[in-house]
């Protein structure tokens, strides 16, 4: 018999903007500067899905035990569903450990997909280290997030999970850091960053590292009006791209600016010597039948192996898929989802922005 499921929605709580103040030794102050600002929904489940991770990391941390990268995202995720959906593939959630979850950003104007994959950080003095090349050096994990994102149409992500500010040492972040106990930092403990970044030599350090990612309270955060772009590379911007690249962009495109954002500034930085491919694609359909949000892209590929801008940038899409919607509207067929996804897919996560979040 054919399972049809009514996806895990609900509003959260009424919770006082000031309840970030204080829990355990990891939150010292609010979230606003005033007791009366207004958070929505989405925004509140999430600042409380980063401070039970931050919770449950601290005790683990207190315990010298290791907190591990399927607790934590059982954590944010859970959380999270106060004010998202969520669609957990039930029996390979039971069997997979650490598998890929399916994250989509949904708004009135088009829709924005990644395939998001956990990788925890380990410190030693000043050195961190990530596991991109699980397992035993070989890159297998990775090659398969790349893969499949790839087949899925989504952009491969890095949930990075820093642990607390203790636990990094209050490394100052780039946010506007206060000394102390900086909440902006406390907020980096749960971060995104593009798989594409990914690399052990240079995520070694937190200053690279939070360079190249994002906190995930803050991915739709608005853009700021201009990205990094080479000067040969702007002027051969298509008129839409161009716009997108050099004004503000809120909601789902906020989310995308946040991705790309940081993949043009490490081209523009460490790689800038190398000459840009100002070519252009030659729209063929491809964009009409998905839906892609633009037609005509950059073949630029800087050191990344591959056209860095349609790797960013297709999976932001006019519509989202059929999933996606039924997902949304509480009717969905599991069993035939999930006979259609990749065995490394452990569920959907869908979250509905506002252009104003």
């Amino acid at each position: 018999m054919t399972k049809r499921r009514r996806s895990a929605v609900a509003s959260g709580p009424n919770l006082s903007a000031t309840s970030d103040r204080t829990v355990g030794n990891v939150q010292v102050r609010p979230i606003c500067p005033w007791d009366d600002c207004f958070m929505t929904p989405v925004e509140e489940a999430f600042r409380w899905a980063r401070i039970h991770a931050v919770r449950h990391m601290d005790a683990c941390e207190r315990a010298l035990l290791r907190w591990g990268e399927t607790s934590i995202t059982e954590v944010v995720t859970s959380r999270a569903a106060k004010a998202v959906t969520v669609v957990p593939f039930t029996q390979r959630a039971e069997a997979l450990s650490g598998a890929d979850w399916i994250w989509w950003w949904v708004d009135t104007r088009g829709a924005y997909g990644m395939l998001v994959q956990a990788k925890r950080v380990t410190v030693n003095g000043s050195k961190w280290k990530f596991d991109f090349s699980y397992p035993k050096g070989t890159g297998t994990q990775r090659s398969t997030l790349m893969a499949v994102s790839a087949t899925l149409g989504l952009l491969p992500v890095y949930a990075l999970y820093l642990g607390t500010g203790s636990y990094r040492s209050w490394e100052p972040c780039p946010d506007g850091h206060r000394s102390g106990r900086c909440l902006q930092c406390v907020k980096r403990s749960v971060s995104l960053m593009p798989a594409l970044l990914a690399d052990e030599f240079v995520n070694d350090n937190a200053t690279d590292t939070y360079d190249q990612s994002v906190a995930l309270e803050d991915l739709w955060t608005p853009s700021p009006k201009l990205a990094p772009l080479i000067p040969e590379l702007r002027r051969q911007l298509a008129p839409d791209l161009l716009d997108f690249l050099t004004t503000r962009q809120d909601g789902t495109r906020a989310v995308t600016r946040s991705m790309i954002d940081r993949v043009l500034r490490v081209r523009i930085g460490t790689f800038q010597h190398a000459a840009p491919t100002v070519t252009l694609a030659t729209p063929d359909g491809r964009h009409d039948r998905l839906g892609s949000a633009f037609p005509e892209l950059p073949e630029d590929m800087g050191h990344y192996g591959l056209s860095y801008f349609r790797h960013v940038l297709d999976p932001l899409r006019q519509a989202p898929p059929d999933y996606v919607l039924e997902a949304m509207t509480r009717d969905l067929d599991e069993d035939h989802l999930t006979s259609n996804m990749p065995d490394n897919i452990a569920g959907v996560v869908v979250v509905r922005l506002h252009e104003d979040d």
